[in-house]
């Protein structure tokens, strides 16, 4: 006579009970029209090149500024607000995908913003170091 793996079943049990509970608490909600809309402003204005881009180090808001469409966005805690030069609009994005999309552009085109202006404050400091350098090995000693 075999005996039922109660293991097997035990884990069986706990999955449909976890499945069942987290359709139940953290139901899946359809992606608006709107959030969709939002997305593709945002992303269309982090690629844009005239837009400036800020993050608070201590709040974790991002702000997109782009005074040529007149159109300025912040983003925090998953709410957009989007504010032309008529009307303002606040909208919470529920899909998670969306909103990561939106964070990970904003925070890769803010990075490589920031590796060019380091880098030109480098080549920058480079040039005046040779400058000074230029300066100390052409100029006559004074002991001669």
């Amino acid at each position: 006579m075999k005996k039922p793996e109660v293991v097997g079943m035990i884990q069986k049990l706990l999955f449909k009970i976890y499945i069942y509970l987290k359709e139940k608490f953290d139901p899946n909600y359809p992606t608006t029209q709107e959030e969709i809309f939002c997305t593709k402003i945002c992303l269309a204005l982090i690629d844009l090149p005239e837009s400036s881009l800020t993050m608070s180090p201590i709040s974790y808001k991002r702000f997109i500024k782009n005074k040529e469409k007149n159109i300025f966005v912040i983003i925090t805690n998953r709410q957009i607000t989007l504010i032309n030069h008529i009307y303002g609009y606040n909208l919470v994005i529920e899909d998670d995908d969306l909103y990561a999309d939106i964070i990970k552009k904003f925070d890769t085109t803010l990075e490589q913003k920031r590796l060019k202006l380091e880098n030109e404050m480098k080549e920058n400091i480079q040039h005046s170091l040779q400058v000074i350098l230029e300066k100390i090995t052409n100029s006559p000693s004074i002991n001669e």
